[in-house]
């Protein structure tokens, strides 16, 4: 299974391709266009979000509300036309601007923008949107919410799934703690007033996860490394943890004790995040995702015109002050989308009944001795 994304970022649409995709699902419109909604809210968005109004147009590999097992294509309108008219030469710090025309030596830094904009993540979202709902058959859940913004942190998350995800969705951030929410608003204010922009983290979670998913034939079939390899390719995401971030205490306390509860396997407790050995162990996958600051800056910082050699301030061009609220759903679909290829390789990948089947025989604590090693002998 792969994904792709296409398409400009002030062109006519976006289109989100997914490969491998198995048939018989029944996919729900409504649900990916909350998704893509949950995209353009959170507090600290910018004007574009005032102009667009996603909504996923499916044009390829779905039958009668039902998938095909053929590529299923997803379109996404632009309604925003690009800001900037005349050809720029002036780069913004931390933006692609400048790195990418080192590469692609077009003279025209709007170039760029098309493909490195974080309006590629609309189609991503509504692909994520359909691993969700496939992984939803078999009892995988994905969610997340913002761990802090800025220098404003979250301290109390609540431990029921229920009361987090209300609280997260009462939240202009996405934020699960109320009081750090309004600080984290006041914060996003005072860096509008000053022409700033924030970064922070974000939390990911896949609960329902079966063990085994992921291997270690190769070092990058290690479900860890395709996490923070696909999450890592989000525009703006500098850092991905998974596990306990907290790495000072000792291995007695880090590694997660075996327990035998009701003849199950379990563990008493969850620093790894639901992966060993770049293979899930049965507990929760736990993501944690830090981003920068957004690199367009209402006060502009020191840059140089490319085309003249001087020195001149870089430009500012429609832009959020943060976009951490948001990313949050991005994360989801990003999760879901690795998730969904680690078990399509593990339960198959043709119809969503026959995978049922085999789902439904798979053994989450199976026996020690089959008579493997006596079929083998010799």
């Amino acid at each position: 299974m792969r994904y792709i994304i296409a398409g400009d970022s002030h062109g006519p649409e976006m289109v989100g391709i997914l490969e491998g995709l198995p048939a018989g699902l029944s996919l729900d419109l409504k649900k990916i266009n909350e998704d893509l909604e949950r995209r353009q809210k959170g507090y600290g968005r910018g004007e574009r979000m005032k102009i667009e109004k996603d909504q996923a147009r499916v044009v390829g590999g779905l039958w009668k509300g039902v998938t095909t097992g053929a590529p299923l294509v997803i379109a996404i309108a632009n309604r925003a036309g690009n800001p900037v008219t005349d050809v720029r030469s002036v780069p913004r710090p931390g933006h692609a601007d400048f790195s990418a025309w080192c590469r692609y030596r077009l003279p025209d830094l709007n170039v760029y923008v098309e493909r490195a904009s974080a309006r590629s993540t609309a189609p991503l979202v509504a692909l994520g949107s359909v691993a969700k709902q496939f992984l939803e058959h078999f009892g995988i859940r994905v969610y997340g919410y913002v761990l802090s913004i800025g220098p404003v942190g979250a301290q109390e998350i609540p431990e029921c799934l229920h009361d987090l995800l209300k609280r997260r969705d009462a939240s202009p951030v996405s934020c699960p703690d109320e009081e750090a929410s309004k600080r984290m608003i006041e914060e996003i204010e005072r860096a509008r007033k000053e022409g700033e922009t924030l970064g922070g983290a974000l939390r990911v979670l896949a609960t329902g996860v079966p063990a085994g998913l992921g291997g270690y034939s190769h070092p990058l079939e290690r479900l860890d490394a395709r996490i923070a390899a696909h999450i890592m390719a989000v525009p703006s995401v500098k850092g991905v943890f998974i596990g306990n971030e907290d790495v000072s205490i000792p291995g007695s306390r880090y590694h997660d004790e075996f327990v035998l509860e009701d003849g199950k396997l379990k563990r008493s407790s969850n620093n790894a995040g639901g992966i060993e050995g770049g293979i899930t162990n049965g507990e929760p996958v736990r993501v944690t995702v830090y981003l920068k600051p957004i690199p367009t800056l209402a006060r502009g910082l020191r840059s140089v015109d490319l085309r003249s050699g001087k020195g001149v301030s870089a430009p500012y061009i429609r832009s959020d002050v943060t976009v951490v609220p948001a990313a949050v759903i991005v994360a989801e679909a990003v999760l879901a989308l690795v998730l969904l290829e680690a078990f399509l390789e593990r339960f198959g990948s043709d119809n969503l009944d026959s995978i049922r089947r085999r789902w439904e025989q798979d053994e989450s604590f199976p026996r020690w001795d089959d008579g493997f090693w006596k079929k083998h002998s010799g």
